[in-house]
């Protein structure tokens, strides 16, 4: 009788969605592990359910990661489990999610306050998070949960990106309504056809996830290297497709990181050789592709994102304190108070000073420098990522995007988890570099139910 007077109240819909949403709180309280997994598939198409079911569906789904990240915290702190994250990355973690509270008194709203730290500084969470539930054997499966979905997402971004216009006017981004700016992201200078985006919510979005998943492609256990090759086929199509200049510095800057890790196993002075040439050549080929296109006028962005970042940093000097959380950046947007710029690391000084930048920058020399001295592909991971996108951090706003960060994080915590097992049991090496990888643990239940039944 209750649930037919909420339905006949309120609708079917609504009602649906709270009794998934109580299913899901209870599922991830008992299993904090589904949480991660749901992270996982949900995102990706965050922006996609939002263009084409918006309102109560729309906003249920983008509220499900705040809501799954709550409740992670929840169980962490009734199980005590925050002990089991190195204590150097939980420490950095912790002050980039408190520090930037202090900015929050320079916010004009606490919705604003609060939703600039959803959108930079939540996501972070999750380096301590993920170690705190999952162990080394559940490594394997969530990043192959991480693959499959970069699969189909690089498959809807080939997909949609043969629509061409029509795909914009059946998500609703065109026709632009009144008073709105016409989504010139979505175009190259000069084109009539749509950059691919979907279903991220832009180019430079799609292309940044790509590059994570291709990181995790190279860096999984167990494959063989003709499955990561053509694992990485639609990924780098869809980069392809996107058009974006930062996406294609990064894939470069991500195989030869990739290269240079393969080189390490017969000569580190090889493999740190050909890193730095790697590096000056990247530095140089830039730089005279962006040279020219400034010079011949072929493409104004360039131009753009020079005055962003210029501006940035003149504001930084006037704003040593920050500007306030939530005021800058993309996301800003819908509010009166905001200010853009096309930086992330810019975003992050401009938004909270340059205290919170410096602690961030230290936060991920700490795990690249782990990723480095591991000895594992998994535990590698972390560097592989951060230097495919290292462009999009220094010059674009990209991991204001939740689909965009989560990803990141969850995929260097999983790293962290076998940083963790390496250090613990070097034995299982040997067994993760192999094309059947099965953790020492189920090894070892594996023999003793073999010597049972003989």
């Amino acid at each position: 009788m209750v649930l037919v007077a909420l339905v006949l109240f309120l609708g079917p819909i609504p009602v649906l969605i709270g009794i998934l949403g109580i299913a899901g709180v209870i599922l991830v309280l008992r299993f904090p592990l589904a949480g991660i997994y749901a992270l996982i598939v949900l995102l990706p198409f965050n922006a996609l359910v939002s263009q084409v079911a918006p309102g109560v569906v729309g906003t249920a789904y983008g509220v499900a990661k705040d809501a799954i990240i709550g409740l992670l915290l929840l169980a962490a702190l009734v199980n005590r489990r925050f002990n089991r994250a190195p204590t150097s990355i939980a420490v950095l973690v912790a002050l980039m999610a408190l520090l930037p509270l202090v900015s929050a008194t320079f916010t004009p709203s606490l919705e604003q306050a609060l939703y600039g730290w959803r959108n930079d500084y939540e996501p972070l969470l999750l380096l301590v998070l993920v170690p705190a539930f999952v162990e080394a054997h559940h490594v394997r499966r969530l990043l192959t949960t991480i693959i499959v979905t970069a699969q189909v997402s690089a498959a809807l971004a080939v997909a949609t990106w043969t629509q061409g216009i029509q795909w914009l006017l059946d998500i609703g981004r065109l026709p632009v309504p009144a008073g709105q700016r016409f989504p010139t992201s979505l175009f190259s200078s000069g084109s009539l056809t749509p950059r691919a985006f979907s279903p991220y919510v832009a180019p430079n979005e799609l292309a940044a996830a790509m590059l994570i998943s291709i990181a995790v492609v190279w860096c999984a256990p167990g494959l063989r290297t003709s499955r990561r090759l053509l694992l990485t086929v639609l990924p780098a199509a869809a980069i392809v497709l996107t058009e974006s200049r930062s996406g294609l510095f990064g894939a470069g800057i991500l195989g030869a990181v990739l290269l240079a890790r393969a080189m390490r196993k017969s000569s580190q002075i090889l493999s740190v050789g050909f890193l730095l040439i790697a590096g000056v050549v990247t530095v140089a080929a830039a730089t005279l592709y962006i040279g020219g296109a400034l010079e011949e006028e072929t493409d104004t962005s360039f131009g753009g994102h020079a005055a962003s970042l210029q501006e940035g940093l003149a504001q930084l000097l006037v704003h040593p304190l920050g500007m306030g959380l939530g005021v800058v950046g993309p996301r800003a947007l819908q509010f009166e108070t905001n200010y853009h710029v096309e930086s992330y690391w810019l975003l992050l000084a401009l938004e909270a000073g340059p205290l919170v930048l410096a602690i961030f920058l230290i936060l991920l020399g700490l795990l690249v420098s782990r990723a480095v001295r591991s000895r594992s592909l998994v535990g590698f991971l972390p560097a592989a990522a951060l230097s495919a996108t290292l462009v999009s951090q220094i010059v674009l706003p990209t991991l204001q995007e939740s689909p965009v960060s989560f990803l990141l994080w969850i995929s260097i915590g999983l790293a962290t988890v076998m940083q963790m097992q390496e250090k613990a049991d070097p034995a299982f090496l040997s067994g993760e570099q192999s094309p059947t990888f099965e953790p020492p643990r189920r090894k070892a239940l594996s023999a003793q139910g073999k010597s049972r039944s003989a």
